[in-house]
Order: structure tokens, then C-alpha cells, then sequence
């Protein structure tokens, strides 16, 4: 094949030397850039390209990236060049979640405003992401801390003040006195703030919530996936962090009050064997039932729990504590009298905030009666029959029996004794049948300064009242003093905190507060199909093109964090008429973590950051690109590997030096076969998001090619089109050598190999005409044979039996049987 150098309308060299990626790779994104090459044509009509929307959550400006970013764009990268090829209309857009308390710590550390901070970061991050030569579309980038976006943060919030999703309240909640802000529960690591590692307390605080509880039903998952490919683990933790439970509500006289303990059971079959109740810390009815004589020992108890993180109290396996009130409460079904305590087991948000114990068939329960001696009464039997006492862990009977101890419920099924039980408290007056859910609502106000300010007004005369709309976005003011002094920031600046009430027209002030970042990334991903839209948080008629995202990449840690906010948005937005779907996503995809060479996770700390401009510059994007997606599966985690590296930059240069040799001629029924099964098979495993096995295939096929004198050019431009997706830049310039071996030469229209229609296989040519066949003698192994496929078993045994490895051991023997397997197995029985 002959080698020139041309020059096309870009300017753009192409010639054929020695490997050298860095010489063609950023040559070819500024050729794509300036040809618009990854542009969304939106105003393409869908009846002649189908759409298709890919996501990758939202990365965080932090600094530099790292190579687990990488990682994690890329398979996204290689599937929407796939779908590209297969002729459909791609939307990949990206964006940056901006504001958040890490910008903030970052700029007290290195006295930079968290503005400055943030937007540098992302001028450098959005430099590295185009050196991994992505088509990513970056005329809807979207940023979060930019009046433009968080305008429609207010708006939305406003929407809900109005309908009451949105409102003020009061709760115990994380607190980190360092930075002196309430914290989420994902954000507390064994005890301490994930961000300056103080330990953090329990404290009440004034706050805004979102009612995302009004949610609860609809944001379960059906057997059925609610008609959407997420991944089972997501939408069974979605569903437990939820916490759907059927059951009653029992309220217990306490003897000697007119007051009542009121609990939730979803179990009300064993409730013959209540002995206990415990009461959260928190519950109010601590303070007014404890006796005088245990009041002191309840209060230092009470206050001990106060600084404990709901995780921690929520803690498998932990040690059971509590107080004893000197209360007790009379289970209405024996008479008996139940000693109340106090237990941090017991959590304010979830149910009553109080619970009866049944320890004889609950573990927690047990464990806390057997520590404090408090009465275990049997009221199931299970399969084994065995009525004795319990005394040990291990004989509590939690599962299926039958009901014993219990009055009119003896001999009877639990669960049929659970319906006829219900229906008997329900009727004597003592309970009523409710449905509880452990999710409560979601605190999104911070006591920081970087983050959305609440489009809320506070008035001496009128209270609460929301900025109009018109008057947004209230924009967040660069002069704050941001250092934590137990005050929100915001309140520093007096001269922004002065405003006037919408509604009476007095002297009023500003809410002080931010909103939970997790706000911002609830619905940045409507906000991309048109980040200049001016008339609402996003255009609906492109929304409707448009959405739902077709599949969205993210890490497993945001499974009951972002992925659920997000989902209760789409449901607040179809409520509103806004769009009408209930999933904002149709598929889920989870990622995995790239460690350090040393195998732990990349920390600047441990120093084990391996940073992607480093390894670019030894190796090109190219080989950093086909190697992330070759190193392990997308949802696994491993280390980074520097000699896999090289491993890779020579696969590569093996392509490249295919080149030479590529001419026209016929393909052999070996070539196809070799050519349509690697064709299906890359093209099935990029669509499942097996990018390593994909890899695996292309680098088969190339030790077939690379095997032979001549390569034909239908092979050769097939290879390099299912390569594409991975490795970008050297196969455009092989394609653009390629172009010019002919009738193509001096063309000087551009059309890239990006823009080519991936290659369609045909199935009877991936039938090969051969097949190995093992050769057996009394089930052991002794010989293999490669035979045509089509081969009788008579002709198959004839040439077994020509074989050296076999004939020694068929010699003076009688072969009583063959059993043949065609195509697999020849079994000699001597």
C-alpha cells in the first residue's frame, strides 16, 4: 500500500512512520473540534435518528483527575461512539457539581474564595477531560454554582414551598462543630465528618426539609423493576432504606399516669410474649414518666446518646444499653406489667419513636432483655417442637410456627394468628392498623456559605415568605466571611441580609442557609438538553424529545443519596406537569474504583494518585483509554498496573504496523469467520458494557491478522472501525492513510472513521468450518483433533485411530463401545 503525506481541509497531516501517539492524538481533537464533529444535531427529526441520551453523574471540581475519572468516562465514551455508529442521534453531555462544603474547607486552607477555587478547578479538569479524546458535547455544559443554573435550584424550591413538600422544622440531627454545619448521614465515616474528621454530635437544629416521605409508595420498586433496567442491589437497599412495614399501632396505660406509650409493630402475632418497652432517648415521654429516683441516671444516659450518630445506634451487633425509667406500661392482652427504659437502639424518626419488646422472637430484643434480666416468654413453637424456655441467642424463634402461650391464638399459624390479632386490638379500642416507613424527610439546608441560597424571606409581620419569582435568582455574594463561627456565613453580610417583605413591605431579612448539594444534582440532567433556557428550570418540549436518559453511569455509594433524590424530582415534576414519566433514567449502570499500584484507594495522603496527564504524556490517551477498559469488568475494583501499560501501548503499535501490509484481495472462509465473529462480538459486549472482553476479542482477531503476509483492506477497515470507540485518535489517522491507498486519494472532503456505520455480521459465517474434537480412551484424555465440522463419526474414529497418542493405547485391546459427541468428545470404552 502506498504511503503520501496529504493534507486535508484542516490542515491536518497524515502519514505513515514510526508510532508516535502524541503526534497525531491532540492533532486529531482540534480537527473534530473545529468540524462540530461531536455536536448534538437536536434539529435532526427523531423519525430519522432515534435518540439516545447517555449520563455520567456529575463529577466534582476538586483539582486535577485522576485516573479513576478516567475510568469512569471512558466505558460511557466507548458506548455512545458505538451507538453513534449504529445511527443513533447521541446526547453525551457533562457538566460540574460545584457548590459544596469541600470548595469551602479547600479555600479556608489556601485562602482562596471557594469561587476562584472552583472555577479554576474546572478549567483545568475540562482541559484533561478533552485530552481523553472523548465526544463528549460541551455546548451543554452545565455548572451548579453559576447564578444561571442555581436560579432554577430557587425555583424549584420555591414550587415546593407552595405545594408543602418544602418546609421548616426542627430535628436532632449530625453535627460537626468544626464546620459548624449539619451533615447527611452518608457524610459521617465511624463517627467523625467525612470532611475534617471531627466526631460529630447530635444536636437539635432548626432547618428545611423536603417532605420526600409524601414520596414514600411511589419511590418503592415493583417486582418489575418499575419497567426501568436498574441493578437489583439498588432497587432492594432503595426499598429497605424505605422501609415499607404494615402493622398496628398499640398504645400501652402506664400505670399510675393518664399518660400512654404508644408503639408500631409489624408483628403483633407474638404480642402475648411482650415483657418490655423501650423509649428513644429523644421521646418526650422520657422526661414526664421517669420517677423521680431514676432521674438521674435517665438524664446522664439520655445525654451519652445525644452524642451518638444515628448510624452508630443503628450498628449490627453492637452492645445493648439503656436506663430504667421506674415506669411501667400494662400490656393490655396479660395484665402483665412491662418496665419501660430508655435505649439508644430506639431512633426518634423511625415509628413512635418507642417499641415493645418481644425478646423470646427478636434478636435485638434479646439481647437487651438477657442484659438487663428482663422477662423472655415463648409464645411460638417451631418445627422442632420444642417448647422449652429461651435462653440462648440462638433459640430465639424469629421465623414461621406456631402460636402457643397465646390465648385464642394457640395452635394457629403466625400469620394467620397476625390477621385475627389485628382485628382483635383494632376492636377492643386498643390499636389501629397503619402503614410506617422508615425513610423521613430530607434535611437540604446547610449552615455554609457555598451553595444555593434559600429563596426565603423572614418577616417580623408575615413569617416566612418566598422571594418572588422574578426577583431570581438571589444571588449568593462574593464578600462573606465563610470561616465556621456558629453562624451561618451568610448572616456576615448585613448589607445582603437586609431586604424588604414581598408581602407587607417592611424592613425583613434573607434566609442565611444553603442548600444540601444534593439539590443541585437532583436535576442538573434536565438542565443539559438546553442550558440557556430562560423560561423555566428546563425546556419541556426537548425534555420530551429527549428524556428519559437512556442509561446513566455512577458509583454505587450514591444508591440512597442521589439516585433517590433524583427520582423523587421526577416524580415532584410530574405532579407539576412538567413531564410525564415516572424513572428518569431507563438503565442503571454501576462503576468500579481504580486503586493505587499499592492497592489501596488513590489518596494525595498515601501519595498513590496516579494522574492521567503523566501517564498520557509515556503513552498516549490511546493505549490509557483501551487499557482502563481492558484492566477488569466496569463494576469491578483494582489496582493500576504501569507494565499492563506497556502491554498496551505495543497492542497498538502492532495495529499500526498492520498498515504496510494491507491490500485489496478476497477474504477466505477463515477470514470471515475470524472477521464476523469478532464484529458480533464486540458490538454485544460494548451494548453490556463488557468493555475488557471486547478488548480480549480485538486482540484474538489481531493475532490472526498479524499472523499473515497480507491483511486484505476489508479486514483491515473493519478492524479499525470496532477499535474506534476505544482507541479514537490512531485509527482515525489509519483511516485517513487508508483513504488515500486509491481511488480516494486528493479527496479533500473530511468524513471521519467516527462517522462510519458499524459493521454488521453475518451469523452463518461465524460457524467455523473446523472443530477440535478430544479424543478419549475410558474417559482420560489422549489426543485432540482439529476436523472439519461436517465430518461423520465413522470418518472421525478412522483418523483417531491413525493417531500415535491413541494407537498406543488401543493396541491388544477391544474396543466394546464409542460414544460420540459431534464436534466435542470421541470416547474409546476398552
Amino acid at each position: 500500500m502506498k504511503t503520501t503525506e496529504w493534507k486535508n481541509p484542516h490542515n491536518t497531516k497524515v502519514t505513515w512512520g514510526k508510532y508516535f501517539p502524541q503526534d497525531i492524538e491532540k492533532k486529531w481533537q482540534e480537527v473534530w473540534k473545529e468540524a462540530g464533529l461531536y455536536k448534538f444535531k437536536s434539529q435532526i427529526p427523531s423519525s430519522k435518528f432515534q435518540k439516545y441520551y447517555t449520563l455520567v453523574e456529575l463529577p466534582y471540581p476538586s483539582g486535577d483527575l485522576h485516573i479513576g475519572h478516567w475510568f469512569t468516562f471512558i466505558a460511557p465514551d466507548v458506548l455512545s461512539r458505538f451507538k453513534r455508529m449504529q445511527g443513533y442521534n447521541v446526547f453525551f453531555p457533562m457538566g460540574y457539581d460545584a457548590f459544596g462544603l469541600p470548595a469551602e474547607n479547600a479555600a479556608i486552607k489556601r485562602g482562596i474564595h471557594p469561587q476562584d477555587w472552583t472555577l479554576k478547578n474546572i478549567e483545568t479538569m475540562t482541559a484533561q477531560f478533552e485530552t481523553m479524546g472523548t465526544m463528549i458535547d460541551w455546548d451543554h455544559v452545565t455548572v451548579t454554582c453559576l447564578p444561571e443554573y442555581y436560579k432554577w435550584n430557587q425555583w424549584i424550591f420555591i414550587k415546593m414551598f407552595e405545594k408543602g413538600i418544602a418546609y421548616r422544622g426542627k430535628t436532632l440531627s449530625n453535627w460537626c462543630p468544626t464546620d459548624q454545619t449539619v451533615l447527611a448521614n452518608e457524610h459521617v465515616e465511624n463517627g467523625k465528618c467525612w470532611r475534617c474528621g471531627s466526631v460529630v454530635v447530635q444536636k437539635e437544629v432548626e432547618q428545611w426539609f423536603l417532605r420526600i416521605t409524601d414520596y414514600a409508595e411511589e419511590l418503592l420498586w415493583n417486582r418489575e423493576g418499575n419497567g426501568v433496567d436498574w441493578p437489583k442491589s439498588v432497587q432492594v437497599a432503595q426499598n429497605d432504606w424505605i422501609g415499607k412495614s404494615e402493622g398496628l399501632e398499640i398504645s400501652y396505660p402506664i400505670e399510675g399516669s393518664e399518660e400512654k406509650v404508644t408503639i408500631f409493630t409489624s408483628r403483633p402475632d407474638t404480642n402475648f410474649g411482650a415483657t418490655f418497652i423501650a423509649l428513644a432517648p429523644e421521646n418526650p415521654l422520657v422526661t414526664i414518666i421517669t420517677r423521680p429516683e431514676r432521674k438521674e441516671e435517665v438524664e446522664k444516659y439520655v445525654k451519652i446518646a445525644s452524642e451518638k450518630t444515628e448510624l452508630e445506634r443503628k450498628e449490627e451487633g453492637k452492645e445493648k444499653s439503656g436506663a430504667f425509667t421506674g415506669a411501667y406500661a400494662i400490656n393490655h392482652l396479660t395484665g402483665e406489667k412491662m418496665p419501660i427504659w430508655v435505649s439508644d437502639f430506639v431512633l426518634m424518626n423511625f415509628g413512635t419513636g418507642a417499641l415493645v419488646g418481644v425478646p423470646a422472637h427478636d434478636l435485638r430484643d434479646f439481647d437487651f432483655a438477657h442484659k438487663f434480666n428482663l422477662n423472655i416468654k415463648r409464645v411460638v413453637v417451631g418445627k422442632d417442637g420444642d417448647k422449652s424456655p429461651i435462653t440462648k441467642r440462638e433459640q430465639v424463634q424469629e421465623e414461621d410456627g406456631i402460636m402457643i402461650n397465646s390465648d385464642f391464638l394457640d395452635g394457629i399459624d403466625i400469620h394467620e394468628a397476625t390477621g385475627k390479632i389485628m382485628d382483635y386490638i383494632v376492636e377492643k379500642g386498643w390499636g389501629k392498623k397503619v402503614t410506617m416507613y422508615h425513610l423521613h424527610d430530607w434535611s437540604v439546608s446547610r449552615q455554609r456559605y457555598w451553595g444555593t441560597p434559600v429563596p426565603m424571606i423572614h418577616c417580623d409581620t408575615d413569617g416566612i415568605v418566598p422571594v418572588p419569582l422574578d426577583q431570581l435568582p438571589v444571588t449568593l455574594p462574593y464578600d462573606v466571611d465563610y470561616q465556621p463561627k456558629g453562624k451561618p456565613p451568610l448572616a456576615s453580610n448585613d448589607e445582603w441580609m437586609k431586604v424588604t417583605c414581598p408581602k407587607c413591605g417592611k424592613d425583613a431579612r434573607r434566609d442565611a442557609e444553603t442548600l444540601d448539594t444534593f439539590f443541585d444534582s437532583s436535576w442538573y440532567y434536565y438542565r443539559y438538553v438546553d442550558p440557556s433556557f430562560r423560561d423555566g428550570p428546563f425546556d419541556p418540549t426537548e425534555v420530551k424529545k429527549l428524556m428519559p436518559l437512556d442509561i446513566y453511569f455512577g458509583g454505587g455509594e450514591h444508591t440512597l443519596g442521589h439516585t433517590l433524590y433524583a427520582r423523587f424530582f421526577t416524580k415532584f415534576f410530574k405532579d407539576l406537569g412538567m413531564v410525564n414519566f415516572d424513572e428518569f433514567a431507563l438503565k442503571r449502570v454501576q462503576h468500579g474504583i481504580v486503586l493505587g499500584t499499592d492497592g489501596n484507594k488513590m489518596s494525595k495522603s498515601k501519595g498513590n494518585v496516579i494522574n492521567p496527564d503523566d501517564v498520557v504524556k509515556e503513552f498516549g490517551t490511546d493505549a490509557v483509554r483501551v487499557y482502563l477498559s481492558f484492566m477488569m469488568p466496569y463494576n469491578a475494583t483494582g489496582p493500576w498496573s504501569v507494565s499492563s501499560m506497556y502491554g498496551m501501548f505495543r497492542f497498538l503499535k502492532r495495529v499500526w504496523d498492520l498498515y504496510p501490509r494491507v491490500t485489496a484481495g478476497e477474504l477466505t472462509r477463515e477470514d470471515k469467520f475470524q472477521m464476523h465473529t469478532t464484529i458480533k462480538k464486540v458490538g454485544d459486549d460494548i451494548a453490556e458494557t463488557k468493555n475488557n472482553t471486547a478488548v480480549a476479542a480485538m486482540m484474538k482477531w489481531l493475532n490472526y491478522l498479524d499472523a499473515k503476509e497480507q491483511i486484505w483492506e476489508e479486514e483491515f477497515k473493519n478492524f479499525l472501525i470496532i477499535l474506534s470507540p476505544f482507541a479514537p485518535h490512531i485509527t482515525e489517522e489509519l483511516w485517513q492513510l487508508n483513504k488515500l491507498s486509491d481511488s480516494e486519494a486528493g479527496d479533500e472532503a473530511f468524513s471521519s472513521i467516527h462517522q462510519e456505520k458499524w459493521p454488521s455480521h453475518d451469523n452463518s459465517l461465524i460457524v467455523s468450518d473446523t472443530v477440535t474434537v478430544a479424543v478419549q480412551i475410558n474417559g482420560k484424555l489422549r489426543d485432540t483433533l482439529v476436523i472439519v465440522s461436517e465430518a461423520k463419526q465413522s470418518d472421525v474414529e478412522e483418523v483417531a485411530k491413525q493417531s500415535e497418542k491413541v494407537k498406543v493405547h488401543l493396541e491388544g485391546k477391544t474396543v466394546k463401545k464409542v460414544i460420540y459427541v459431534p464436534g466435542k468428545i470421541l470416547n474409546f470404552v476398552i
